[in-house]
């Protein structure tokens, strides 16, 4: 049944008269998985998976399921049309440990068709990056990639997001993710009290054009910094690292469904993204 055909009223279901579908490929939400349960899982699924575009398996979490459970996720997952995909970090840990290609097979083995290329840990130089990219895509993975090391206090300037997401994209990535960590502090845009570096923001508004921008997924793990992105870009920013449990909150912020981005007036709305 479609969300809409609950209400009478469409205008109760999106009062900001903003949010697009999930098929535009915008707006999209990213979940983090830290361990939860195939119960859980599957639970969260049935309610949020309308809301939800990826699902990110944390660290290495990825090597500690049972095959046939991480399978069983994956299957939930295509299921409920939701992309799940495991964490940077573990293709850190075959790059540096040198198993690539046996990561790739375990990885197609299992069913993932999704990656993500980072260097938030190793030193990984740009052409080594690029290669990696386009090695994925050869052994048939759709990439994202990161941006942003976790090591705490660590920033980038704009130029390096910039050239980053300039390069990944020519090499085939879909999107290219903000290091925000887990935690939404004194890492990336955010300074120890998770508050967000509007200058860098706004640099980036004048520097990355307006298409380029809509292939960056913000990690944005408190709701705070969610707020704020949707003010800064609109309601149909792509945003990651969300807990399961704010899936439902942060839906209700992009359609003006929390008092902090109550749509007062559709005649002046938040500023679109697209």
């Amino acid at each position: 049944m479609n969300q809409s055909e609950n209400i009478c009223q469409p205008q109760l279901l999106d009062p900001s008269g903003e949010r697009i579908s999930k098929s535009e490929k915008l707006g999209l939400t990213m979940l983090i998985d830290k361990g939860i349960s195939i119960t859980l899982f599957e639970e969260f699924l049935q309610l949020v998976g309308p809301y939800v575009d990826y699902i990110k398996l944390g660290f290495g979490t990825t090597m500690l399921y049972p095959f046939e459970l991480l399978k069983k996720k994956l299957l939930l997952a295509k299921k409920a049309n939701v992309i799940l995909y495991p964490g940077g970090t573990l293709f850190e840990i075959a790059y540096h440990q040198g198993v690539i290609q046996e990561y790739f097979d375990y990885m197609q083995k299992i069913g993932f068709d999704h990656l993500e290329i980072s260097d938030g840990t190793i030193d990984l130089p740009m052409r080594s990056r690029r290669e990696m990219i386009l090695e994925a895509i050869t052994n048939g993975f759709s990439v994202l990639t990161e941006c942003g090391k976790k090591a705490q206090g660590s920033q980038f300037a704009v130029k390096e997001l910039e050239r980053t997401l300039y390069s990944d994209l020519e090499c085939g990535a879909s999107y290219v993710i903000v290091e925000g960590r887990e935690s939404g502090k004194n890492v990336g845009i955010y300074n120890n009290e998770g508050m967000v570096d509007k200058e860098f923001l706004r640099d980036c508004e004048k520097t990355i054009n307006r298409q380029m921008r809509q292939n960056l997924i913000w990690e944005a793990p408190q709701s705070k910094q969610q707020i704020e992105l949707i003010h800064f870009w609109g309601r149909n920013v792509n945003m990651g690292n969300i807990q399961f449990e704010d899936a439902y909150n942060l839906e209700c912020l992009r359609r003006g469904l929390r008092f902090d981005t109550f749509a007062k007036k559709q005649s002046t709305p938040i500023l679109h993204f697209e």
